[in-house]
């Protein structure tokens, strides 16, 4: 009895407590736009889930006797919670983002590029690097807007925030067995290539939009 008392007290406490969802659009980065749904708890905590995704560039280069077919694409899915240290709309972010964060640069050699310190003639010969960010990151921000209030309608928020993480690339090739190349060749080429992207250990995240708070 003592126990379905104590639920029933902590129900009643729940439901009069004031709480405040919304949802929300917006535009930003890694991803294209950004949809999500807010829900606050209390003046200082709340909690949101959102995908932000759509982007996706295409370009061609040339570099090193290899012309180059880039392609990058960004979608995220995001848990969050808020926290409202002055009772306001400003906010201290952290949570846990889900990744499909990728850019694939596919090469066919049209003249001589460098291969582990070697002279290699490129001309017919694919030379492929994926780059892509890990798929589980944390996340650390700021942000304004989602506050719990008792005012109904469209409003704005705001987004500033970092992924913690490092860059990882993976090569293919069809120079293996030929002028010389062989698969050690191509992983120290490789290894350089991590190695450049070793000091990128964040990934920058924005977003800005309309909320509607119901």
């Amino acid at each position: 009895m003592k126990k379905q008392l104590a639920l029933m007290a902590a129900l009643a406490a729940f439901s009069g407590a004031t709480c405040a969802q919304d949802s929300y659009i917006g535009l930003g980065l890694p991803g294209l736009y950004t949809l999500g749904y807010a829900y606050s708890t209390s003046p200082s905590l709340g909690f949101r889930a959102e995908y932000a995704g759509g982007l996706s560039v295409n370009k061609d280069g040339y570099q090193d006797g290899v012309n180059v077919t880039g392609t990058l694409k960004a979608n995220r899915f995001g848990a969050f919670a808020d926290w409202f240290p002055m009772g306001g709309g400003f906010r201290l972010v952290g949570g846990l983002t889900v990744n499909d964060i990728k850019a694939d640069f596919n090469g066919i050699g049209s003249g001589n590029a460098t291969i582990n310190g070697k002279l290699v003639p490129m001309t017919g010969e694919t030379f492929n690097v994926q780059v892509k960010f890990p798929s589980t990151t944390p996340y650390l921000g700021i942000g304004y807007g989602h506050q719990n209030s008792d005012v109904k309608g469209f409003g704005f928020y705001a987004d500033l925030g970092v992924m913690v993480g490092t860059f990882t690339a993976d090569t293919t090739t069809s120079l293996v067995g030929k002028s010389g190349i062989t698969q050690s060749d191509v992983d120290a080429q490789t290894q350089k290539i991590r190695d450049s992207l070793g000091s990128l250990t964040v990934l920058p995240s924005a977003s800005i939009g309309l909320l509607y708070r119901y």
